[in-house]
């Protein structure tokens, strides 16, 4: 059958289309003589909402629009299409994308109308288009790589600039008078192509778009809160289905709906699977284009629409092997660089150098096809920024460590995870392994090259489930965290027999490892007060009950909530945070000096043994808040004569005290800065004090002191007991 010629009209608001489409359509006959259908997206308008200005929602005018269009095919008639198409998935939806009765050839009429016109005609319409939606579509329809052309489809792509026609239907027959030999001469010239599978630019510019999605977002995996929060940017709710469903969904809302059938999306993902591009190691085998798909009848070309249509130049299959070819390579390797050094004229030769190697792939003298592939490519479709210097590489994907770095991740993680039994990490490891095992990365049980003893958690196999400690608990903790939402939770009591616990209602902040064990800080919930007091749990016993749909505060509560907890943690050097609101707001001001004056000091003394761990820092406390004896002078020079330092201590540690006496059996003096409830009741402070036994001799406060004295004298005792006595 031979096709039915159509037209499509090109411009932005007021640049006379309608005027146009009214010159044209007498001049192209139906079969019975009559003149050609105009369907106007404006007169559409105004049958659905009343009035052509009203801008409503576009798929109840693009339904109609589509009907009359079909109908008027299979009628055999000529269409008219008067509407801006300023962007090109809108024009795509019609000459690639919609399914019609018949072959057609699509025509389209670019008017090239100066923006300043097309203001000046649009101010003496009746209901004048706003003059940014003019600017915006004006801009569209002038970017250089998204403009109009015939590789959207279109048998022959024609420019009419009404303010230098005089006589309109005198252009229009002339131009129509030579559409035969345009169209002939533009086929002639791309008969050589080896057409493929992707040779439509609609179907090149989904799989363009579905690469560069997945780069960004891989497997559009919304398993982490960030992932979640970077998908809900783009859409949001997000959608549902299978990996090709959600694809499609998004490639809808991001680019156009012509971009969004979920099964072209899925042929999409096996082919791109197929040659190797969701490989986690490099691959260098050559890409086979897929073939092309028959249309209806039979014939091997692109599915209905833009049957003499033009192609983009990545059409012809070895220009799209190559160009693949280039794009799988640069997301497997975003850090392939020469080791001489940056350079974007270095960084050319270095990937000409590497393409070579792979079948299909640029060659050894295409320097310049190579910078026009990453000009028309890489850039327009948002694989790397306009105006980037690619001195460190192109950087594609998220591919941002070698295979064997990533098996060294995979060890830290997983011992994070079993050894100090962070939920977060648990989650991360399960989702690492399966990653690693899509990407074809075996994972050894080679030995980590550290390993943690001190303060280790019991394991992953002593979590109480249930709590906050089991990795589905945490995610939910995490989740109220980073949205700032308050929470219910329940409190257990440290035995079976102080009951079921208690509710309590709180806005949580940070998880806090210490003493070997997970903590959850937070800011208790403070009705009628700026804040509220700042404790912490032990993971595991607590438990989730519900986040408050309403209970949110501002990024700045949140934060100062927070700067509050660090100021505590810091300068109680642990999670005993007191319970006095008062106490904690005297250490919690933002001056420094104010701080250290809610501070009592411990002073004690030491023999050799026990300072000698103590100068180097090993000590359980903020070091800004100890103070050490000052170095002898004859000790010091003497160390200086040597090229050596006399003791070596800390930096972050002031050495400002006077030295104890002479023959004193504890010679070596100390003092700590400390809030008063860690000098009253600190169980971390006091095993540290106490694991020094002799060694380390307390002098004040005399409350603790005395206490130092009790458990000596306790000890003696013990020891003198004899058994059975």
């Amino acid at each position: 059958m031979e096709p039915l010629r159509c037209h499509l009209l090109i411009g932005p608001p007021a640049s006379g289309k309608s005027t146009t489409a009214a010159a044209l359509a007498p001049l192209l006959a139906g079969p019975e003589g009559q003149p050609a259908v105009v369907l106007s997206t404006d007169a559409i308008r105004a049958e659905v909402f009343g009035d052509p200005a009203v801008q409503g929602p576009w798929p109840s005018i693009q339904q109609r629009l589509h009907e009359r269009l079909i109908g008027a095919v299979a009628a055999g008639m000529p269409v008219i299409v008067d509407a801006t198409h300023a962007e090109r998935p809108w024009r795509l939806a019609i000459t690639q994308h919609l399914a019609l009765p018949r072959p057609v050839e699509w025509i389209g009429w670019w008017l090239f109308t100066p923006l300043s016109t097309c203001l000046r005609w649009n101010a003496k319409r009746e209901r004048p288009v706003p003059t940014p939606v003019i600017r915006r579509m004006a801009a569209s329809l002038a970017d250089e790589a998204f403009g109009p052309g015939r590789a959207e489809g279109f048998a022959s792509v024609v420019a009419v600039q009404p303010t230098h026609q005089g006589d309109l239907t005198g252009f229009l027959r002339s131009e129509l008078s030579r559409l035969n030999r345009r169209i002939s001469a533009a086929c002639n010239r791309q008969q050589q192509l080896q057409l493929h599978g992707h040779s439509r630019l609609l179907d090149l510019e989904r799989l363009v778009y579905l690469l560069k999605l997945l780069a960004d977002h891989p497997d559009l995996a919304t398993t982490d809160q960030g992932s979640r929060e970077a998908l809900e940017t783009l859409v949001s709710p997000l959608p549902g289905g299978d990996l090709a469903e959600r694809a499609a969904a998004l490639l809808r809302t991001l680019h156009g709906v012509c971009y969004g059938d979920a099964d072209a999306v899925r042929r999409d993902l096996t082919w791109l699977e197929g040659q190797g591009f969701f490989s986690a190691t490099p691959v260098t085998t050559g890409i086979q284009p897929l073939p092309l798909l028959e249309a209806p009848g039979g014939d091997q070309a692109p599915r209905s629409g833009g049957v003499h249509g033009g192609h983009p130049p990545m059409a012809d299959a070895a220009v799209f092997v190559r160009v693949m070819t280039l794009l799988r390579h640069l997301l497997q390797t975003p850090f392939d660089r020469p080791a001489e050094g940056p350079g974007a004229m270095a960084m050319q030769r270095h990937l000409l150098e590497r393409l070579a190697e792979i079948p299909g792939g640029h060659g050894p003298g295409e320097l310049a096809t190579l910078r026009k592939d990453i000009e028309k490519t890489l850039t327009p479709y948002g694989f790397r920024p306009h105006h980037d210097n690619p001195r460190h590489g192109y950087c594609l994907g998220t591919a941002l460590l070698s295979a064997p770095r990533l098996v060294e991740i995979h060890g830290v993680v997983q011992h994070v995870a079993q050894r100090l039994g962070d939920p977060t990490a648990l989650d991360l490891l399960s989702e690492l392994e399966e990653r690693l095992a899509w990407g074809g990365i075996a994972v050894t049980a080679a030995p980590p090259l550290r390993t943690v003893l001190d303060g280790a958690h019991p394991g992953v196999e002593s979590l109480q489930r249930g709590t906050l400690a089991e990795p589905g608990q945490a995610e939910q903790i995490e989740t109220a965290i980073l949205e700032h939402r308050r929470v219910l939770l329940l409190r257990q009591g440290a035995s079976p027999d102080q009951g079921k616990g208690e509710e309590i209602r709180v806005w949580p902040l940070q998880l806090v490892f210490a003493g070997g064990l997970w903590h959850l800080g937070w800011e208790a919930d403070a009705i009628g007060r700026l804040h509220g007091l700042l404790q912490s749990e032990r993971l595991e016993r607590l438990v989730f009950l519900q986040a408050e749909a309403r209970g949110r505060r501002n990024a700045s509560e949140h934060q100062l909530a927070i700067s509050r907890l660090q100021r505590l943690l810091h300068h109680c050097g642990g999670i005993e945070l007191g319970d006095d609101l008062q106490a904690q707001d005297g250490l919690c001001q933002p001056s420094a000096e104010q701080r250290r004056r809610q501070l009592q000091t411990l002073r004690c003394s030491c023999k050799s043994e026990a300072y000698a761990a103590i100068r180097q820092g090993q000590l359980p406390f903020p070091l800004d808040q100890i103070r050490l004896e000052r170095p002898a002078k004859q000790a010091e020079l003497t160390a200086a004569a040597k090229g050596t330092t006399a003791d070596w201590v800390h930096p972050a540690l002031a050495r400002v005290l006077t030295p104890n006496p002479i023959g004193d059996s504890h010679p070596h003096p100390l003092e700590i800065d400390l809030p008063p409830w860690i000098l009253a009741r600190g169980l971390a402070l006091r095993r540290w004090l106490f694991s020094h036994g002799s060694a380390l001799r307390i002098e004040a406060p005399e409350a603790l002191r005395q206490e130092q004295q009790g458990q000596a004298l306790e000890m003696l005792a013990l020891g003198q007991r004899r058994p059975g006595s």
